[in-house]
């Protein structure tokens, strides 16, 4: 079972380097299984397609992500610091992995249901650690805030809709990577306004 499970990763960390560079159109099985020296049959043993190796990606990349969030977070000093530090690194993974998440955006509504999930659970792991984060901030007397679980929502869609806008204005699907700088500022500034907003009156 161990040496399945090292093949397994073997495949994921191949594909994984080839879509983040070429995107998962541009990339074939055969192309994943020559970087390994595997077989396409050994490689479909493992994976029946190409989809469901792309979402095995996804998820084995979301995992990476959310262990160095958590790290990262973890050495900031105030509620304040890590969120910062949230968006900072989200968009730093963004731009890393534009070609791999950019598939994504472009199917649209038709999103598997097995990759819905996926993008269910992080962001559902994001407002985890901006709840846990505004929790941290009230109980140290950085904020004043009187519904965490609320205010986290509204946080949260608000970054999203300066995401949307700049899409929307430019017409596109998917961000370039100076609309990705773009974005960033913006959510940035946006969040330094906000949490200002939610410290205790003087």
């Amino acid at each position: 079972m161990e040496n399945q499970d090292r093949k397994r990763l073997l495949i994921i960390d191949a594909a994984l380097k080839r879509f983040a560079h070429y995107g998962l159109a541009k990339t074939t099985m055969t192309e994943i299984a020559k970087d390994i020296a595997f077989s396409k049959a050994l490689l479909y043993y493992y994976f029946p397609d190409k989809l469901s190796l792309y979402v095995s990606v996804i998820e084995h990349m979301m995992h990476t992500i959310s262990r160095d969030l958590i790290k990262s977070v973890e050495k900031t000093s105030t509620a304040t610091e890590g969120i910062l530090m949230l968006l900072q690194k989200r968009q730093a993974f963004t731009q890393k992995y534009y070609n791999l998440l950019e598939y994504t955006q472009m199917i649209g509504p038709e999103l598997p249901e097995a990759l819905y999930e996926k993008f269910q659970r992080a962001r559902a792991f994001e407002l985890k650690i901006i709840t846990g984060l505004l929790t941290k901030g009230n109980t140290s007397g950085e904020f004043s805030i009187k519904d965490i679980p609320f205010t986290t929502e509204i946080f949260v869609e608000a970054v999203s809709g300066i995401h949307f806008n700049i899409l929307n204005r430019a017409r596109n699907i998917f961000p370039g990577k100076e609309q990705f700088k773009l974005i960033f500022l913006k959510e940035k500034r946006f969040a330094e306004i906000f949490l200002a907003g939610l410290k205790p009156a003087d």
